[in-house]
């Protein structure tokens, strides 16, 4: 199984309903700014933190996942500066334990690893950033030894399709 990611969605229902029903995944992780009621469907059922236009409180600002090999460390990144460096999340991830982390709030696809961390921001499925469309991604672990995890990250914009230029195939820590 896999994995689905996605953030800022930012009041959208159909369209994240449909990406739920196109990736069937063991685990949906929404990095915030979902902004409708979090009881609703397909988000009911998502592991969800909450961003800057959420307002529900009894959703997490973020949150720690094991599956698999992974420990993920999710939140929004509002709260660590985004936007202009992943310094601060990368020594959250380090405090967590996390060998992954997701995030959201900057609405532009990134996928990079630091020193055995991958960081992942699936993209805007509302409002994309210095890239041409709406994008969310889907991680499976493709294989783990006592040395490393390795995970591969798949980007696709809204309507199904393959975004070849970005993710791939990364090596990190366990």
């Amino acid at each position: 199984m896999s994995l689905l990611i996605m953030s800022d969605s930012h009041g959208l229902q159909k369209e994240v309903r449909q990406v739920v029903e196109r990736h069937p995944a063991e685990i949906v992780l929404h990095c915030g700014d979902f902004c409708v009621d979090h009881k609703l469907e397909p988000f009911k059922r998502m592991a969800l933190v909450r961003g800057n236009c959420d307002a529900p409180s009894e959703v997490a600002l973020e949150r720690v996942t094991n599956w698999q090999s992974l420990r993920i460390f999710q939140t929004h990144g509002h709260l660590f500066g985004v936007k202009n460096s992943l310094l601060r999340l990368h020594y959250r991830a380090e405090e967590t334990g996390a060998n992954v982390v997701i995030f959201g709030h900057s609405h532009v696809p990134v996928c990079t690893e630091e020193r055995g961390i991958l960081f992942i921001n699936p993209g805007s499925l509302q409002s994309p950033r210095q890239f041409p469309q709406p994008t969310y991604v889907v991680l499976n672990q493709a294989g783990a030894t006592d040395e490393g995890v390795q995970v591969e990250v798949v980007f696709y914009e809204a309507k199904g399709t393959r975004i070849k230029e970005l993710g791939g195939t990364y090596r990190i820590n366990r």
